[in-house]
């Protein structure tokens, strides 16, 4: 664990923006990771420095997040993810062409100053449950920005026009900050304006949505994320850089999300290979609080290592989940 000394120092530096001692107390958090023999850490810390987002010169502030009024704060939420990469199950297509978003923004300047912009806008489609909201966190914890998650409740009003005007006051606030927005149940605002069965506010939306786009020059990295991929415009579609497809996992996925979040206890693989069958139904999502339950189960009881009796419990109490979840849709 990190000295509290240097937490304590961290923090004092970040909130008074003082940039030099942010990177002085880094270098210090560093070092200590390496006395430690956590070499993985350290290079991955000074990997976010040499790339220069320790507290950008644009980066978000805690003035910033105070400047963020009651009326805007309906509108979305500001967060700062955990999870990592290594906490979703990718194919090696998506993980790849991931992997390559985070390096084109972490090098913004360098294609900038070549005349060449990083791929700024993604769209995650594709079966529910299946790691779309997850990546997006992750993808905020890797590049080392928040994330500003959008919030449908609070800006679709049934008011005539304000639901376009609630997504510029969306677009005016990212603007003055780094972040990664996510536009969660994107359909939501991005429906087919030729739908038969949509009113003619949709179409004030979709104009809306795509002008703010347009125009959008911050240095933000902006995702959307949709299960009905079909219902969505054809105009956009054609705004975003890059679009990645999350398919339901197969057996082998889920038996290493199982692993993934059981890797803290001892417990034999052929376990989770046991019971896969009666997973070949599940979403990451249903993996996931499968392993979650055994997870659970284990620190309750004071264990660290799982059983049959723990998987099997957790597995066939989500298989039972899944097919009533089924029999309602």
């Amino acid at each position: 664990m990190i000295k509290s000394d240097l937490i304590e120092q961290l923090f004092t530096d970040v909130m008074k923006n003082n940039r030099d001692g942010i990177i002085k107390t880094a270098n210090e958090i560093i070092e200590d990771e390496r006395k430690k023999n956590h070499a993985t850490m350290a290079n991955r810390l000074q990997n976010i420095i040499n790339q220069g987002f320790i507290i950008p010169k644009n980066s978000v502030s805690a003035l910033s997040l105070n400047d963020c009024n009651e009326q805007e704060s309906k509108f979305f939420e500001i967060m700062f993810p955990e999870k990592e990469l290594s906490d979703v199950v990718l194919t090696n297509e998506n993980k790849q062409q991931i992997q390559q978003i985070i390096h084109e923004f972490i090098n913004w300047d360098v294609l900038l100053s070549n005349g060449a912009y990083p791929m700024r806008r993604i769209l995650f489609y594709g079966c529910p449950g299946c790691g779309k909201t997850l990546t997006a966190h992750a993808i905020a914890s890797e590049i080392g920005l928040p994330l500003l998650y959008v919030r449908f409740d609070g800006v679709i009003s049934s008011y005539l026009g304000e639901t376009a005007s609630n997504i510029r006051k969306v677009f005016d606030f990212a603007k003055n900050d780094n972040y990664v927005i996510l536009f969660d149940e994107f359909d939501a605002i991005g429906r087919s304006r030729n739908d038969q069965h949509e009113h003619g506010e949709i179409k004030r939306v979709v104009n809306a949505f795509l002008q703010q786009v347009d125009s959008f020059k911050g240095r933000s990295l902006i995702i959307a994320a949709t299960n009905f991929e079909e219902s969505l415009d054809y105009a956009v579609w054609r705004r975003f850089d890059s679009t990645l497809r999350f398919d339901m996992p197969d057996n082998d996925d889920r038996v290493r999300l199982f692993n993934i979040r059981l890797n803290q206890f001892d417990g034999s693989q052929n376990i989770i290979k046991e019971f896969a069958k009666h997973m070949e139904n599940f979403t990451h999502s249903d993996t996931e609080q499968a392993a979650v339950s055994v997870l659970k189960r284990c620190i309750l009881d004071g264990r660290r290592m799982y059983t049959k009796s723990d998987v099997e419990t957790a597995v066939l109490q989500q298989e039972r989940l899944v097919n009533l979840r089924k029999t309602q849709y």
